[in-house]
């Protein structure tokens, strides 16, 4: 009887399940984003804040797992419209709010409701993550199965 010997794939494995992993937050940052210009709760005016959606950094290797970025860009109110937020004054004793009629209104804060666009992306995409992450695997033929 001829010997037999096992040959260890074990690294190109691992190899190949973090390119899965790698692919498989990519494309789920990806459904994210356009899910969150598609689907936010707010009527656009400048579409400044939609348009700061994106994937800030792409996915990479960090420690044994695969971390990745996505969200608002730039704009300095995007965590007050998806939080909700309360202002006041701090050098004055009231804030003016202009009126359509030209003239002004003092209050003493601004209460900005939540208007969650990011969240609820996450929450409907990120169940999707292991299925792309093994569609990722399946589909990359690099290392013997």
């Amino acid at each position: 009887m001829a010997e037999q010997s096992l040959t260890w794939k074990g690294d190109a494995l691992s190899a190949k399940m973090k390119r899965a992993q790698i692919r498989g937050v990519n494309g789920t940052m990806a459904l994210c984003v356009q899910d969150a210009k598609a689907n936010h709760p707010w009527q656009n005016q400048t579409g400044v804040l939609e348009g700061s959606y994106d994937i800030a950094e792409g996915a990479h290797p960090e420690g044994q797992g695969v971390t990745g970025t996505w969200g608002s860009k730039g704009v300095k109110y995007a965590l007050a419209q998806e939080l909700g937020a309360t202002i006041v004054p701090v050098k004055a004793k009231a804030l003016a709010i202009p009126q359509p009629d030209g003239s002004v209104r003092f209050v003493k804060r601004v209460v900005i409701p939540p208007r969650p666009a990011l969240r609820p992306a996450a929450d409907r995409n990120y169940p999707k993550l292991p299925e792309m992450i093994r569609r990722a695997f399946d589909a990359d033929g690099e290392a013997a199965r």
